[in-house]
């Protein structure tokens, strides 16, 4: 039986609507009725130091990160985009969180419009993470949040594999379009 620990990291404002609170209470009600089945712990993230931490903790096994997200075009004009997950005045790219150590993690979900791109999700499954989701256009928070419920439930609670929760998610949810792909090992 697979046993999850999952570690949401909110790197929002805190003036914001939170996508982790959603699932913090989402989560909170799912185990009146799975009591032991995911263990799950919630953290503020206010700088990539703090994100580094966290990360480095080796405990969850399931990452989900809100946070807002930016994508521009190579410096040098290759064929692509360069990602960054933004946190208060801090951009973390790919290239920062290439320098990270290994999460061996089964999944990083990324919930930060425009990180669907190589550059980054090629720097997390370098952390030896089997699945790397993320959405590739801009996405509205509450859609987010609706997108990762539905996936989470199917995934977490349900036992179903990654790719028929994904795929539930994305028929499900008006945002399935915002998440048009996932990046595994």
């Amino acid at each position: 039986m697979r046993y999850y620990k999952v570690l949401l990291l909110n790197c929002t404002d805190p003036s914001e609507p939170s996508e982790v609170a959603f699932l913090g209470e989402f989560f909170k009600m799912i185990q009146l009725r799975y009591p032991k089945s995911v263990q799950y712990k919630q953290k503020e993230i206010k700088s990539k130091k703090v994100l580094k931490k966290a990360l480095s903790k080796k405990w969850a096994n399931v990452i989900h990160i809100s946070a807002h997200g930016d994508s521009e075009k190579y410096p040098s004009g290759r064929r692509g985009k360069q990602t960054s997950i933004e946190i208060g005045e801090d951009d973390v790219t790919s290239d920062y969180i290439s320098t990270l150590k290994s999460l061996n993690a089964d999944l990083v979900f990324v919930s930060a419009c425009f990180n669907s791109y190589q550059d980054m999700a090629k720097a997390f499954l370098g952390l030896n993470v089997n699945h790397y989701l993320a959405p590739k256009t801009n996405v509205d928070w509450i859609q987010a949040a609706l997108f990762s419920t539905m996936f989470y439930k199917r995934y977490l609670w349900d036992k179903t594999s990654f790719k028929a929760a994904y795929n539930y998610a994305c028929v499900h949810t008006k945002s399935g379009k915002d998440f048009p792909e996932f990046w595994y090992l």
